[in-house]
């Protein structure tokens, strides 16, 4: 039910059942977001589709799997668990004389079970315990970042040319390291447009820019050279010990920008996005011994309106709960 929005998951989702099934990629049709075909999913965002997607279709693999292997073990005479799939065959590992096609194979399983259909699905493994934040459920594993960034600030100016990026990113298993690679290095492209280019400014409750004519992000000519380190470990939640590679790497990539920027010319910015004249702010205070930092000073006062008073099924009065506003306290 996964949607593949550029990243790659429909091969993805491919390879898995593939690999299961001792089968070519090439032989495994996916057929995303069809409604009369595929379950219910909740979206291709947060990074969940390779995990949690590929973990429902190696489940769905691993059935249909069952049912193949219970018929070829009739046929071949042997127990079930004394086969293997690899090669488009299915048989007896030691003895490969024993084995039939995948394709006969599947003949036989449809002559035993008639039309083989499975479906798959993922839960995360349940936490011991509560926690605050549970309520969303937990997390069946976590990536790690890391980013280097060099620049130059010019200080006459203020413009800020990236010269080089490195980003090292805890893939778990690269199933596919052209494509991770693709996903780390479109993660850092991200970061880069968010921190330099890419501002949320509002008039009147209109975007103030409002088509990529106005809302600049960047192009090859701001988008520096980038070296990638794919860090494989081996996840047991993860399908074949994959984790994820679309929104981690962008996270280090915005302070990598500013400690850079702070490391080149002293002057701490702490508001996206950087442009050159927050350079050349921060530059005049620090030539007049202030402190050169750009940025909030303090979080936002927001008040909420009064509670709504609603009619409960008892027909008691339940007042809404209401929050506190935030405290106008300094950062």
């Amino acid at each position: 039910g996964a949607t593949d929005i550029g990243q790659g998951s429909d091969s993805i989702l491919a390879y898995l059942p593939a690999e299961v099934l001792g089968i070519d990629p090439k032989d495994v049709h996916v057929h995303p977001a069809d409604t009369s075909l595929t379950p219910v999913d909740l979206g291709s965002y947060s990074s969940r589709v390779t995990l949690m997607c590929g973990m429902a279709a190696i489940q769905a693999a691993e059935r249909l799997k069952r049912a193949i292997f219970a018929a070829v073990a009739a046929k071949l005479g042997v127990e079930a668990s004394a086969l293997v799939a690899r090669e488009r065959k299915v048989g007896v590992p030691d003895d490969w004389d024993r084995a039939v096609t995948f394709a006969q194979a599947v003949e036989l399983a449809e002559a035993m079970h008639g039309v083989l259909a499975f479906a798959g699905s993922y839960a995360p493994p349940k936490r011991a315990g509560k926690f605050k934040g549970g309520g969303v459920g937990p997390s069946p594993c976590y990536s790690y970042s890391a980013c280097v960034v060099e620049l130059t600030v010019d200080e006459d100016t203020g413009w800020i040319t990236l010269d080089d990026v490195w980003i090292a990113h805890d893939i778990g298993r690269a199933l596919n390291p052209l494509l991770v690679e693709g996903q780390v290095e479109g993660s850092v492209y991200m970061g880069i447009g968010e921190a330099l280019m890419e501002g949320q400014v509002f008039r009147k409750g209109l975007h103030k820019y409002p088509s990529m004519l106005e809302y600049k992000s960047p192009t090859t000519l701001e988008t520096p050279e980038i070296h990638t380190y794919l860090v494989e470990t081996d996840d047991p939640e993860g399908p074949f010990g994959a984790k994820e590679a679309g929104q981690g790497p962008l996270l280090p990539v915005i302070p990598a920008i500013a400690n850079a920027i702070y490391h080149a010319v002293g002057v701490r910015l702490d508001e996206v996005p950087i442009t050159p004249d927050m350079v050349l702010r921060g530059l005049e205070l620090k030539r007049q011994g202030k402190p050169a930092r750009i940025g909030p000073d303090k979080l936002p006062l927001f008040r909420f309106k009064d509670p709504i008073v609603v009619e409960s099924a008892f027909g008691q009065a339940a007042e809404a709960v209401a929050v506190r506003p935030f405290a106008d306290s300094t950062s």
